[in-house]
């Protein structure tokens, strides 16, 4: 219990830096859609949801602590095994936190800011929504955490030949697909059943086994890792 308090700690030490960075961006937008909001009128402006850029943070979550967490907990006498595990509950806290949230916010934007103001909100967009708030919540855990786990697989390889491997592979689908007809069309179904699903156990399940997988990866590539 004690290494488990030491490893959040240490890690959100770690991430500090970035989530006043993201806290920064956060204030400079909101100050800036509240003055054209005063400008335009009640109902006239149209914004991003604020919690939903703040949550761009898990950006730096997934990339971040792979990066550096890594031989920061190695010097500290942690094992490997205690590293990934560890990270692995960070990324649940941090899913978990960013999903409650969202919800809590929505119920702002419902019931106040959209007076004022009409919001995009991803839980609508994705259409999340239509699960009620514990499917609002198991969806949000599940994709966020589909997000790290791919960060978390990316830069934990970068010291690998086979990390580099799935760098370009990556990088090269994305033209790839998005520019053959084809392609294009299955991409949009694999976005579709992974974070459009009307089925919440499909859609969850699917993000999380994805999830898991690339997780396994990251594990694999982390006891190959070189301690210096």
């Amino acid at each position: 219990m004690n290494k488990t308090i030491v490893l959040l700690k240490a890690s959100f030490l770690q991430l500090r830096m970035y989530l006043w960075i993201v806290l920064g961006i956060l204030a400079v937008s909101v100050t800036t859609n509240i003055i054209v909001s005063l400008s335009m009128g009640p109902g006239e402006n149209s914004s991003v949801s604020a919690v939903n850029l703040l949550t761009l943070f898990l950006i730096f979550v997934g990339s971040v602590l792979p990066l550096s967490f890594f031989k920061r907990m190695i010097n500290l006498g942690a094992t490997r095994k205690e590293y990934y595990i560890g990270i692995l509950l960070i990324y649940a806290v941090w899913a978990a936190t960013f999903a409650l949230l969202n919800i809590v916010w929505f119920q702002l934007e419902i019931y106040l800011i959209r007076n004022y103001e009409h919001t995009f909100n991803i839980l609508e967009i994705f259409h999340w929504d239509q699960f009620g708030v514990l499917g609002m919540f198991v969806y949000q855990f599940g994709a966020y955490l589909f997000l790290l786990s791919l960060l978390n697989l990316l830069f934990s390889g970068l010291r690998h030949v086979a990390g580099w491997v799935i760098w370009v592979v990556f990088i090269a689908a994305i033209p790839i697909f998005t520019s053959i007809a084809n392609l294009r069309g299955k991409l949009a179904d694999g976005l579709l059943a992974l974070l459009f699903n009307d089925s919440l156990l499909q859609g969850f399940g699917l993000t999380f086994i994805i999830a898991c997988l690339m997780l396994a990866g990251g594990w694999w590539f982390t006891t190959r890792r070189a301690l210096i």
